[in-house]
Parts: structure tokens; C-alpha cells; sequence
């Protein structure tokens, strides 16, 4: 997986410890969500299973209420 997030212009990377990162996700239509968001054409061709195991995007690209946090990890919720 790379450390860095996977939005454009974005330098931010999973080393900071005081910020999440969100591995994409695997259901196709949620996930062509984000790869939309993303605006990136090398993201495009790739399957949810590819970005799953190789892209991510740091929380400063989701509104605080899209992640649910729990003791045991942070999650970006379906919206």
C-alpha cells in the first residue's frame, strides 16, 4: 500500500500519526464514489479490489460526520 493519500495535490501521508487514513472501498458502486471525487484519471481503470490494496485517502477529505470513530478503528460511513 502507498503512504501517501491518493487525492490530488494532497502531500499528506499515513506515517503522521494524528490523522486517519481510509483504505477505499470494496463495494463497486461506493467506491467509484470516491474514485469520482478523487478526479483522477489513473484511478479509472483500476477495480475496488486494486484500490483497496494500494490507495487511500487521509480524513482532511471527508466532513467530520462521515467518519464514525469506535475504540477499535475510524470507518468513512456510506455517504
Amino acid at each position: 500500500m502507498r503512504n501517501f493519500c491518493a487525492a490530488p495535490n494532497c502531500t499528506r501521508k499515513s506515517t503522521q500519526s494524528d490523522l486517519a487514513f481510509f483504505k477505499f472501498p470494496r463495494d463497486p458502486a461506493r467506491c467509484q464514489k470516491w474514485v469520482d471525487n478523487c478526479r483522477r484519471a489513473d484511478l479509472e481503470d483500476k477495480t475496488p479490489d486494486q484500490l483497496k490494496k494500494h490507495d487511500q485517502l487521509c480524513a482532511k477529505h471527508f466532513e467530520t460526520s462521515m467518519i464514525c470513530r469506535t475504540i477499535h478503528f475510524a470507518e468513512a460511513s456510506e455517504n
